[in-house]
């Protein structure tokens, strides 16, 4: 039922921002039904964070409501106002029925699956589930930071704080609002790539089957697809295994660690993608965010619809400059600073080069006319864009900045085998444009720019990177994971648009070369196949199922501790600072400020070093919070107990495994016992 009421509400939000999405969208066969989702819980979520920081409204659900209800009304009134109500045509309503039908059959499917798998334990789990359950305890953003006591987060949340507004808008738990949260994404990079890659066949053939065809490849090739890693070490090396009866299995994650890992080099790559996330199940700021750079694409590309129906007529150059197009695309990519900072640069050059090719299409030869026309509306989208972004910049330090050249590149048959089937399909559209010697229409130059965007972004990563604590063996790989990862979804769309409209040439052979590339994308669809079976086990059994609740980890892993947390979860309000024992990044340490939200005073020292890179104060912490565990002198203890304003100290199987030397008979003259499970668990109560 939580389920269903999670749909309801994003369904909702989208139906209430139709008015502004109809307009903006208004040459979309479908008046950007899907993408009307995506720019209601955007701009929802974005009204109220804003709101929400000032500390004019805090965090309760009550608020939350308001907040949709108005901006809701306020879309209806300007409606009325302006008559912005979308005129839909019925066979385009029988679109979006079929659309609608098709996102809620992918979120509830996946819904399904996840419940094989739901724990919140594992890879980067903890953290985006603990960013959740902080959000969640906290009346204002930005929360305290889980795992560096006393100060702020300082890392761009907002992806996993637009998860927690869901979960509080629908009324349900952080750990089924993870799973959901889950499953909408994995709907979304499917039907909004659907939705863009379907209008620009439509525009460009006017041929349903055509456009269909082409949208659902698009769709597939995001949201299912693996690499071409999948069809050489997936498919066609266990069958030679099978001949040769050499002993070989394949595991999903291979395939975003081979550059560097296979064979091994002094070189460690990672080259993510959607569905190894929609698998894995990390609730990450690039996953999230799958669902607005979409969405922004596809603003750039109703910018360049409007333009070619208006054939040349100008408003005027105020109106232009700051046309609602530009200002979405500056509200979206300036907000990608809070939702994935590396999206921010990489998709103000996707949109960018579309606002600007366009733009000198228009101008034609009037070069003075478009320098001040793009000049304007480069402004005005790093203005919006710096204005909108103003609450989380004023707080947030930069993680890394320097750029410098790379020392290593990829072999090129790992290249190939990784990239190789984009690049070919890409090429293939290269040479039939150049085969046409015509002028491109508006969505083929479109799907150009997109694809040279793409190219770039795998490219890039062979030339430089950007420094961060990630040195020696693995200097390149948070580099090229972040442009990868946006390279695969642009060029997800570009094959699908490319393998459809190709098939449709007189030439012969690259047609032939297009259903080859076709049938290879489709093979990689395999992946998520594989993967599912691998990770979820068998899907189709019921009594299989463990739960929709991410939260389920505690129990599961941590038997232990399932009284204490829970007693902390029902009992502690607002977020004191409860001690707990550190540990490494990806380790089980931080169990319990992860399941609470509540912060410790330090956690997962990796990921606290790429955060702050201070190391003398992680040290620091670190110290103080043996000596609390450890020392026999009570003054000590409680200057330090002070200094970090702890009010809890947590005591539990990692705490005595990290410290044998604990010092139990001096923890207890430090407070009172707020909780104890009579055997080895106990919690004290200090500040």
């Amino acid at each position: 039922m939580n389920a269903l009421f999670w749909y309801v509400t994003v369904t909702l939000l989208g139906a209430g921002f139709m008015p502004l999405s109809g307009f903006i969208f208004r040459n979309f066969r479908d008046r950007g039904w899907l993408l009307s989702k995506a720019v209601g819980m955007f701009l929802t979520v974005f009204v109220f964070w804003c709101l929400n920081t000032l500390h004019i409204l805090r965090f309760t659900q009550r608020n939350c409501l308001i907040v949709g209800v108005l901006l809701i009304g306020a879309n209806m009134a300007a409606a009325c106002f302006w008559k912005l109500f979308p005129v839909i045509e019925p066979e385009d309503t029988r679109l979006a029925v079929c659309e609608e039908a098709a996102f809620a059959v992918l979120f509830f499917a996946w819904v399904w699956i996840i419940g094989f798998r739901p724990e919140a334990y594992g890879t980067e789990k903890f953290m985006d589930y603990g960013f959740m359950t902080a959000a969640l305890r906290s009346p204002y953003m930005p929360f305290a930071d889980t795992w560096y006591g006393g100060t702020p987060v300082n890392y761009y949340y907002g992806g996993q704080f637009i998860a927690a507004f869901l979960t509080r808008f629908a009324g349900t738990t952080a750990g089924e609002g993870y799973t959901y949260m889950r499953a909408s994404i994995a709907a979304f990079s499917a039907m909004l790539p659907f939705s863009l890659v379907f209008q620009m066949l439509m525009d460009r053939f006017s041929e349903l089957s055509t456009a269909v065809s082409g949208g659902v490849l698009a769709g597939l090739a995001v949201a299912f697809c693996g690499s071409g890693h999948y069809v050489v070490y997936g498919i066609i090396k266990p069958v030679i295994a099978g001949f040769t009866g050499a002993d070989y299995s394949y595991w999903f994650p291979d395939s975003t660690r081979y550059i560097g890992f296979d064979p091994d080099l002094p070189d460690k790559t990672i080259h993510e993608y959607p569905s190894y996330s929609t698998v894995l199940g990390d609730l990450h700021a690039h996953y999230i965010n799958i669902i607005f750079v979409v969405a922004v694409t596809a603003i750039a590309y109703a910018y360049m619809q409007r333009l070619r129906a208006e054939k040349g007529r100008r408003r005027g150059i105020v109106l232009e400059i700051f046309s609602p197009e530009i200002v979405l695309i500056g509200i979206f990519t300036g907000l990608f600073r809070w939702t994935n900072f590396w999206d921010f640069p990489i998709y103000v050059v996707v949109c960018g080069s579309m606002v600007l090719f366009m733009n000198l299409r228009r101008s034609k030869t009037d070069y003075k006319d478009f320098l001040i026309l793009m000049g304007g509306q480069t402004l005005a989208v790093f203005l919006v864009g710096w204005l909108t972004a103003l609450p989380f910049t004023a707080t947030f330090e930069m993680i890394s900045s320097e750029v410098a050249p790379t020392h290593s590149h990829t072999m090129l048959y790992q290249f190939a085998v990784v990239w190789g089937l984009p690049v070919f399909i890409f090429l293939i559209y290269i040479a039939s444009l150049l085969l046409e010697r015509r002028k491109m229409k508006v969505p083929d130059l479109a799907v150009l720019l997109m694809g040279l965007c793409a190219l770039g972004l795998i490219i890039m990563p062979e030339l430089i990177y950007v420094k961060d604590i990630y040195g020696g063996e693995h200097y390149r790989a948070n580099t090229m994971f972040k442009l990868t990862y946006q390279a695969f979804i642009l060029f997800g769309m570009v094959m699908g648009y490319v393998t459809v409209r190709t098939l449709r040439l007189k030439e012969g052979l690259l047609r032939g070369l297009a259903l080859a590339g076709g049938f290879v994308l489709l093979m990689t669809g395999g992946y998520t196949v594989k993967a599912v079976q691998s990770w979820f086990g068998n899907v189709f059994d019921p009594a299989a199922r463990i739960s929709s609740d991410a939260s389920v980890f505690v129990d599961e892993y941590f038997e232990s501790d399932y009284g204490a947390i829970n007693w902390l979860n029902k009992n502690v309000s607002g977020q004191p600072v409860v001690l707990e024992a550190p540990g490494d990044s990806y380790s089980d340490y931080e169990r319990v400020s992860v399941a609470t939200g509540l912060p410790t005073v330090l956690g997962w020292y990796v990921h606290e070093w790429l955060w702050r890179n201070d190391v003398a104060d992680l040290n620091q912490r670190t110290a103080d919070i043996e000596t609390i565990y450890t020392t026999g002198d009570a003054e000590t203890a409680r200057r330090l107990i002070a200094q970090y304003n702890i009010s809890y100290i947590y005591i539990g199987k990692l705490e005595r495994e990290k410290y044998p030397a604990l010092n139990d008979r001096l923890l207890q003259t430090l407070g009172e016992v707020a909780y104890s499970d009579g055997v080895s668990t106990y919690i004290m109560k200090v500040g």
